[in-house]
């Protein structure tokens, strides 16, 4: 470890998960300047720890103001960059941050209208659900087995959700969603599935307590899962589709979910930050 170089986390990139970084621990990698310049404000705010920014030398005279205290500043010229990482690199920006302690389980049970992925195989798809399940106003998102939370692709294709929204990792979270649901009888577990007896989407009147279970990729829930569930919901397919991605289908179903005015208030909220 007394050798390590602070280039050392970003070096080929294309498949990256988390990287280990001594006296920070587990870390992670953000890109581009629209998700690093958030991360640094959420670090600015105490969030999060921004550990160093690797920039092109423009792209750091631009962001120099930004960095919190005791992050560093990495500068080379694009082809370096491009070389370290392992493939052309034209964001300019990147950060290496630390992975944050994951949220109190107290903070599940007190969760309103939460997300339950009980198994994704997909980098793509989760971080897609992440975000949308931050920008509709969920309170969190329940996960099982799935792709690294801090991976790369997660991280990137979340837009920074993954920092903003609590998530809640176990290997079976059907345990912990009978515990959220036991703390309020009237507490509902809706499954999302194409399948007889299903509640048509249009007329779909989430409860004030709700959990919405989204299944995998490939198979959907199977019945053991949707015995864990009070109802299913689906989305009327047209065209002779037979079903929607499922970060697709989540996105819909979590705005039916959404409350008048969670938007506008949340929103206000943000901007007094």
């Amino acid at each position: 470890m007394s050798n390590f170089n602070p280039w050392d986390p970003y070096r080929d990139l294309r498949f990256a998960g988390t990287r280990e970084y001594p006296g920070y621990g587990t870390c992670f990698i953000a890109e581009g300047r629209i998700l690093v310049e958030d991360l640094l404000g959420a670090a600015r705010a105490g969030h999060m720890k921004v550990i160093s920014v690797a920039a092109t030398t423009v792209a750091a005279a631009e962001i120099r103001d930004l960095l919190p205290l005791g992050t560093e500043l990495l500068t080379a010229e694009p082809a370096a960059l491009s070389e370290l990482v392992g493939f052309p690199f034209h964001r300019g920006l990147m950060a290496c941050a630390q992975v944050p302690s994951p949220p109190l389980v107290s903070g599940l049970r007190e969760a309103r209208r939460l997300l339950v992925l009980p198994r994704l195989y997909d980098s793509e798809n989760l971080g897609l659900l992440l975000r949308s399940a931050a920008a509709l106003g969920l309170d969190g998102v329940l996960a099982g087995p799935g792709p690294g939370l801090w991976a790369r692709r997660t991280v990137r294709v979340s837009m920074g959700a993954v920092w903003r929204i609590p998530v809640w990792r176990t290997e079976d979270p059907w345990g912990l969603l009978a515990e959220w649901k036991a703390a309020e009888p009237s507490s509902e577990i809706v499954a999302a599935a194409l399948i007889k007896g299903a509640e048509d989407a249009h007329a779909w009147h989430p409860a004030l307590r709700c959990a919405l279970v989204m299944g995998p990729e490939d198979t959907g829930l199977d019945e053991c899962q949707l015995a864990h569930c009070d109802r299913a919901v689906a989305i009327p397919m047209a065209s002779g589709m037979d079903s929607l991605n499922v970060a697709a289908a989540g996105a819909i179903l979590m705005f039916q979910m959404m409350e008048p005015g969670d938007v506008y208030t949340r929103r206000s909220q943000h901007s007094r930050q």
